[in-house]
């Protein structure tokens, strides 16, 4: 006769075996280079300095999760939904403790009532429709911000740092669901702070078919003045490459433009209005933890990190916070506990986990402007301003375009 182990027999094992992580990001395919190189390369240096301590700045100084080593498996992210629900199985039969990732909001989407199903701890860090916590989870967490963030602050300083009376603006985005979150939520808080701006347009292409030179021919003719986009990989490049020459006299709005700041720096227009989908790469506070984190980046990959490299930083941190808190021999339901409500200091900006049951984090929202010293190719931004998390976030159990809509509240 077998005998059950106790509480603390199975405590003592637990704090002796490392805890598994899984993270799902884009190893092929089109979206591997803007986003999933930059998150696996974050999440090897974050486990690699949390398991040997001592290298990041408090309060994450400690090594481990409360002690306890961590051993990282990276999967791809490509595929369908249904491929990735598959993959998710296999990595809870692998014996993942936690999972982290996803960049796409639609296989984050996909994923969740699966977590849910086994009760896997999952942190999503990229994606960011806010559909995701339609529903509540137990299981699921975001430590990202979502689109209604990002789009609020957007045109928040559009109206601080422009302010035109009748600003024609109009739109070009990718065709899926986080390009048409944004243009809506953007548009439709313009034009609460603006209610004298004039839409002239907002189009829509497929993902990766680079189709700007029509729609950017049509904003011209329509006199726009300002062009948002939340564009990214080939579709921002090609945006800003064509829009540079047949539109020069317009502001380009780049929500997620700082991911792609490193090839564009040699191109791209001065008084482009970036965003990093929040306090991340330029935009980023300067911290000790900051400093700690560009630099050692830089040295191992020569490279600057983007904001999908602080998204899995970051969720890597509020994990590690949480499970310093709940104990070496927490169970993972004991972790999550920890870690729902909870704020911590994340790698850029404050992160706190206050929407959606504790479940979806809330953070400031950052916008600054491309200035390029005479005859340099390097790039500065300025006119930064920050927009507290609860002026850019609308409260639970209310859609960002009805919080919006309703005048943020007011």
């Amino acid at each position: 006769m077998r005998i059950p182990l106790t509480r603390d027999a199975q405590m003592v094992t637990d704090t002796n075996r490392p805890v598994n992580v899984a993270v799902v990001t884009y190893l092929s395919g089109r979206a591997a280079a803007p986003f999933g190189f930059p998150a696996r390369n974050a999440a090897e240096l974050m486990v690699e300095t949390i398991n040997s301590g001592g290298e990041l700045p408090e309060p994450y100084a400690a090594s481990g999760f409360a002690g306890r080593k961590l051993s990282l498996r990276v999967y791809d992210e490509s595929g369908s939904e249904d491929e990735q629900i598959a993959l998710l199985r296999r990595i809870h039969a692998d014996g993942a403790d936690i999972v982290v990732g996803y960049a796409g909001s639609a296989v984050a989407m996909a994923i969740a009532p699966v977590a849910e199903e086994l009760g896997l701890l999952t942190v999503v860090s990229g994606g960011g429709a806010s559909q995701l916590f339609a529903r509540q989870w137990d299981w699921v967490f975001r430590t990202q911000t979502t689109t209604t963030a990002d789009s609020v602050g957007a045109a928040r300083y559009v109206a601080a740092q422009l302010g035109i009376c009748g600003l024609a603006f109009g739109g070009i985005n990718q065709k899926y669901l986080w390009g048409t979150d944004s243009w809506k939520e953007f548009r439709a808080a313009l034009q609460v702070l603006l209610p004298d701006a004039q839409e002239v347009g907002g189009h829509f292409a497929p993902l990766y078919s680079g189709a700007v030179v029509n729609p950017i021919q049509f904003l011209k003719e329509q006199g726009a003045q300002l062009i948002h986009s939340g564009n990214w990989g080939v579709d921002l490049f090609r945006l800003v490459e064509v829009a540079r020459t047949t539109i020069p006299d317009a502001r380009l709005l780049l929500v997620s433009g700082e991911s792609g700041l490193h090839r564009l720096a040699g191109i791209i227009p001065d008084g482009t209005i970036i965003g990093g989908r929040g306090s991340h790469g330029l935009l980023a506070h300067d911290t000790e933890l900051n400093r700690w984190f560009c630099s050692n980046y830089r040295d191992r990959y020569e490279i600057a990190p983007i904001y999908p490299s602080y998204g899995i930083a970051n969720a890597l941190l509020g994990l590690k916070a949480a499970w310093d808190s709940a104990g070496a021999g927490a169970a993972t339901m004991d972790v999550a506990s920890a870690l729902a409500g909870s704020t911590f200091e994340g790698i850029g900006s404050t992160i706190s986990m206050t929407r959606a049951n504790g479940r979806q984090a809330v953070a400031e929202a950052v916008y600054g402007t491309v200035r390029r010293p005479a005859g340099s190719k390097e790039i500065d931004l300025t006119n930064i301003e920050r927009f507290a998390p609860d002026n850019v976030t609308p409260p639970d159990r209310m859609s960002g375009l009805e919080w919006i809509e309703g005048r943020f509240g007011n």
